[in-house]
């Protein structure tokens, strides 16, 4: 059965920073399989300070392929990466997908039947293989954090994350360090009562490399800047 292709526009936006081993693979699965969706489209990759040939490998599918740029930057972290890639976006949505292959542009497919009523598309994974017991006890326990001091009851915040451009565009951002920058996008889109949709997403293991967000540096950071949004919100 031939997919109907929705009429709303995409960008998606792909940090990268030394995913030499995964960015080809994710680049061309994802040129191919977009356009099953979307007839209007493009590809934004932030090379974000690569050492490796991230950015050259990006370069080389961007100069054959128009829906594709690529913007270099110094090394200053996922949450400088993903909001150069959403300021430099162009269309009605604008969406995250990981550079090391952990969701595909299929993997998003119930998330995109729902965008257009959507101001922000939350995709929930399922089951995760590959992840540890530490892990999993970050996941949930950050999950429980953010219940407490936020009232956030969704099913997952760091996974599939789709938002209506102009209203994005519209969000001061202040905790930009770490990989903080999706809950806070979150938080603040309930604060203006915007429209936030769940849909089923998918989960697959990294491809290859390093997984760079599970580092107890990392979590410390995010459950750090958690703590400080609340205060915030709460007393400022």
């Amino acid at each position: 059965m031939k997919q109907s292709k929705i009429s709303a526009s995409l960008a998606v936006v792909i940090p990268a920073y030394n995913e030499a081993e995964n960015i080809r693979t994710i680049l061309k699965n994802t040129l191919k399989s977009l356009p099953n969706y979307f007839k209007d489209y493009e590809i934004i990759v932030v090379n974000d300070g690569s050492t490796d040939k991230t950015g050259k490998i990006a370069d080389q599918i961007a100069k054959r392929n128009k829906s594709v740029r690529v913007i270099h930057q110094s090394n200053g972290g996922y949450s400088q990466a993903m909001l150069a890639g959403i300021k430099a976006s162009k269309k009605e949505f604008v969406a995250y997908m990981p550079a090391d292959g952990q969701f595909l542009v299929d993997d998003m497919r119930h998330c995109f039947e729902v965008m257009k009523g959507a101001d922000l598309v939350l995709g929930y994974r399922g089951g995760r293989s590959d992840y540890a017991t530490r892990r999993i006890f970050f996941s949930y326990g950050y999950l429980l954090l953010l219940l407490l001091l936020f009232d956030i009851k969704y099913m997952d915040v760091g996974w599939v994350n789709i938002w209506r451009t102009s209203k994005i565009k519209r969000i001061p951002m202040r905790y930009t360090g770490g990989i903080f920058l999706l809950t806070e996008i979150l938080v603040r889109f309930k604060q203006k009562k915007y429209k936030i949709i769940e849909a089923p997403s998918y989960y697959h293991p990294r491809i290859a490399g390093e997984v760079k967000n599970a580092k107890l540096k990392v979590v410390r950071q995010t459950f750090q800047s958690a703590l400080q949004l609340w205060y915030e919100i709460k007393f400022k």
